[in-house]
């Protein structure tokens, strides 16, 4: 199997990135669809795509997707403090989920933030931040979140991620899209993927955080989120 990858900028700037695992005779269609996503972006028409297809070589792991739930908020207040109560839940400290929401309105980052529970930042690149690769769902799934209005297109590449990275050991993850115009959010634990609504406000940035404990091999874990390929079933 093949890992095609797309990402698109201008001047610069990410505008959108996505990723597939496909058999050898679905590359040249995958990639016309992930061209096709990368022209269409709403951030912008990018100056710059890179593909990137490479045939990978080690054990693809697969797994289950975490159980979804959508949560509805009224606004950005409610659904602020309703993700705040579940990573409570999971040992995370209030200073901490604060300067998660630090990292996210500032937007900018291709990848994820990681935060330990003293609140200290591990990821090497602070600009760039940990970005989670080599990943895909099954058809069987985005077939099932899709007719089952377990949530959009979006939701489809949004809990691949969040199920490999729980899956690895992360406690929590935090999101809200970079798409100007969509608001609905994320928590992630080892109980769920929390689909909030109204996490940001429209036109506002996104961003992604990672939690772990404070005596994670942050090395191995980074190796694992970039190079250990899963696919999501």
């Amino acid at each position: 199997m093949y890992s095609i990858k797309m990402r698109a900028s201008k001047n610069g700037k990410h505008i959108s990135g996505a990723e597939r695992i496909v058999n050898k005779d679905e590359i040249e269609e995958t990639v016309k669809e992930l061209v096709r996503r990368a022209l269409t972006h709403e951030n912008g028409t990018p100056d710059f795509i890179n593909i990137k297809i490479e045939e990978i070589k080690e054990e693809i792991t697969y797994i289950n997707h975490l159980p979804i739930k959508t949560i509805h908020c009224k606004d950005k207040e409610e659904a602020r403090e309703t993700a705040k109560k579940i990573l409570r839940n999971e040992g995370i400290p209030d200073s901490v989920i604060d300067y998660a929401y630090e990292i996210i309105d500032k937007g900018g980052m291709r990848g994820a933030a990681i935060l330990n529970l003293k609140g200290e930042r591990l990821e090497p690149d602070k600009e760039r931040g940990v970005r989670v690769k080599n990943i895909d769902t099954t058809k069987e799934l985005k077939e099932k979140i899709l007719k089952e209005n377990l949530g959009t297109e979006r939701t489809v590449d949004a809990i691949a991620i969040a199920s490999k990275v729980i899956h690895l050991g992360v406690i929590a993850e935090l999101c809200t899209s970079d798409n100007k115009s969509y608001t609905t959010g994320y928590v992630a634990t080892k109980k769920g993927y929390f689909r909030i609504t109204n996490l940001k406000k429209e036109g506002e940035s996104g961003g992604r955080v990672f939690f772990v404990k404070d005596d994670v091999d942050i090395e191995d874990l980074i190796n694992k989120l970039e190079n250990k390929p899963f696919i999501i079933k």
